[in-house]
């Protein structure tokens, strides 16, 4: 999926439960170059819940659940990939658990990335620096630790500074007027 770097948000709302998808319909997503948005509205199950996990950044609504496979079934591979991205506490959440879990422990353990009340609306990200939520999107799915990844932030920094984006930022807040990020 090629084209340029932009955003990609989705609303997944409440549906039935099918089939998990299958790896090969996920990997594209996981790799498209724009910034992905999942913005869950209600209870989400299989195989919207995968696609929605895959995203770099997954938004959901206090009260709702994340409806995983039950305790006794292997979860997906999409479901796997995207809990370990998230980290030891989302791995265990995904295979130990099983069943509904409520947003909030989903967000507890890395799942999900930002909780909104029942009503709200997901703020938009287009007036943002398409040049930063890119770079911050590739360092989200760099698998650098340690000193490689302090130098992978320090370069995509300097990128940045050298783009003008910053001072843009800087000088649109101070002129209190909405930037002119470069497209």
């Amino acid at each position: 999926m090629g084209g340029a770097p932009g955003i990609l948000r989705v609303v997944f709302e409440p549906g039935p439960a099918a089939s998990p998808p299958s790896w090969s319909c996920l990997e594209p997503w996981t790799a498209v170059r724009a910034v992905t948005v999942a913005d869950i509205r209600g209870d989400l199950a299989a195989p919207a819940l995968e696609v929605a996990l895959c995203s770099d950044f997954v938004v959901a609504r206090k009260g709702d659940h994340l409806l995983f496979p039950p305790g006794k079934e292997i979860p997906s591979a999409g479901l796997l990939w995207a809990a370990g991205r998230a980290g030891r506490r989302g791995l265990a959440l995904a295979l130990l658990g099983g069943g509904p879990v409520a947003t909030a422990v989903a967000f507890d353990r890395g799942l999900v990335h930002t909780l909104l009340g029942k009503g709200e609306e997901f703020p938009c990200l287009d007036g943002s620096s398409r040049a930063a939520l890119t770079a911050a999107r590739d360092l989200l799915r760099s698998s650098s630790c340690g000193t490689g990844a302090l130098e992978l932030e320090l370069a995509t920094f300097r990128f940045l500074f050298a783009l003008g984006e910053p001072r843009e930022g800087a000088l649109a807040f101070l002129e209190r007027r909405a930037p002119r990020f470069h497209r």
